[in-house]
């Protein structure tokens, strides 16, 4: 979010629609019943029904009423109405999101069941001990001593509990990530639920829920390849053009244009300097983020893409060879990391340029045969940025020849409609992973 001022004191790197990853154990999965989640996204199916047919019915009064009742107290049935009728279009809207997310679970539920009971199968057929951390342990065996088979049959059984691990480590890690994916679009559509007038905002907020459910369906099927929406940016200034240009505020845009265009450094920096011309610019047209400057710039970002990068590979790639071995085929799997929230604290330009954003960093993980016949792994990556360039309230920074210059006046630009707030974002390069 672009903002003239410091970072607040406190302030994480976490967003409000974050859900807390949970481990998964076999256990868990085991309890896990897809048909369960396909009910319950019929549930929805049939609210979404009920409330479609509910707003058909308050339109129809709607269009009645002016022609039977008149006066201050119809004038005011008729608002509580069209707010009724809002609602309830919210509520069959993310009512069908809702059941579009359920039924994406179920069928990632039912892959990682899929690996899952092939694990068992492997240690059953094998004798291997399969514990319910995922674990995989050879029993002790009462090999011959001098016997030349020895050797091989120790060999085979760390071979087959080596393959063991693989199908039930991708099985538990890929309920983790139906679960954590599925408990953040669940989050977003119950937050939008309260939402009671459709206006523009709450308009690209449901759109984002309805995109974010039918993505999933993608993001589970083994092959992934959609990027989920980013959260939904905060309100900013408000509607735009709602109220007459002053003389101050004409003031300040040609003041902050001319230092923009002058004086980058006064602002924070060419980049900072880019958006305040786009935001003057007046168009509203999405900007494009050059991500690799950016990480450039903000190093503990990167480390932090290469830490997160760490930790989910190894899943990952079981996950991909699960399925190799599952369909005797090449396979490209798409993952990501979700979104996360950052700010750009410690460079001043990005800071004024995007403040606090979010970014998500998406995989492609291939297993294809080596030329001895073992699978052969290939990991690349890229990292996606969104932000929203708007203002908070109560908020200034001083600014040469200006004074305090604040975000509220700056945000009286958009309502004024002498500058508007726009979308912004990019994505990285694609990198090899090499661990």
């Amino acid at each position: 979010m672009a903002t003239l001022t410091d970072r607040p004191e406190g302030q994480d790197h976490t967003h409000e629609d974050a859900v807390e990853r949970q481990d998964i154990r076999v256990g868990d999965l085991e309890d896990v019943r897809p048909e369960a989640w396909s009910r319950a996204a019929g549930e929805w199916v049939d609210l979404a029904a009920a409330a479609a047919e509910a707003r058909e019915h308050v339109q129809n009064v709607l269009l009645k009423l002016p022609f039977v009742w008149a006066g201050p107290s119809a004038v005011m049935a008729r608002v509580q109405l069209s707010v009724m009728h809002d609602e309830l279009t919210i509520a069959q809207r993310e009512s069908k999101a809702a059941a579009s997310t359920l039924e994406a679970a179920r069928s990632g539920f039912e892959l990682a069941r899929t690996w899952l009971d092939e694990a068992q199968k492997t240690a059953q057929a094998h004798d291997l001990t399969l514990h319910d951390s995922g674990g995989v342990t050879v029993p002790e065996r009462d090999y011959p001593p001098n016997d030349p088979d020895s050797a091989a049959a120790a060999r085979q059984d760390q071979e087959n509990a080596d393959s063991l691990l693989t199908r039930v480590t991708a099985a538990l890690s890929y309920a983790a990530d139906v679960n954590e994916h599925t408990g953040y679009e669940l989050e977003r559509i119950k937050k939008a639920v309260a939402y009671s007038v459709l206006d523009e905002r709450t308009e690209a907020a449901v759109k984002a829920d309805t995109e974010g459910a039918k993505a999933l369906n993608s993001v589970f099927s083994g092959a992934g390849g959609v990027l989920l929406p980013p959260p939904a940016p905060d309100e900013g200034s408000g509607d735009y053009d709602t109220r007459e240009a002053t003389d101050e505020d004409r003031a300040i845009k040609n003041k902050m244009g001319f230092y923009a265009m002058g004086s980058p450094a006064v602002l924070g920096g060419p980049q900072s300097a880019k958006h305040m011309l786009h935001y003057l610019s007046n168009t509203g047209e999405p900007l494009d983020i050059d991500v690799d400057a950016l990480m450039g710039d903000l190093p503990d970002m990167n480390r932090n893409v290469e830490t997160q990068l760490a930790e989910n590979v190894p899943n990952w790639e079981a996950q991909a060879l699960a399925e190799y071995e599952r369909t005797g085929k090449p396979v490209k799997m798409v993952q990501q990391t979700g979104w996360q929230g950052w700010t750009a604290e410690k460079d001043p330009d990005w800071y004024h340029a995007v403040g606090s954003f979010h970014y998500n960093t998406v995989a492609q993980v291939e297993v294809v045969p080596g030329p001895d016949g073992r699978p052969r792994t290939t990991v690349r990556y890229q990292t996606h940025v969104y932000d929203r360039y708007n203002w908070d309230a109560n908020k200034a920074t001083p600014v040469p020849a200006m004074g305090n210059v604040s975000d509220a006046q700056m945000a009286r630009l958009h309502q004024s409609g002498q500058a508007k707030e726009y979308d912004m974002g990019g994505q990285s390069e694609v990198r090899t992973w090499n661990g």
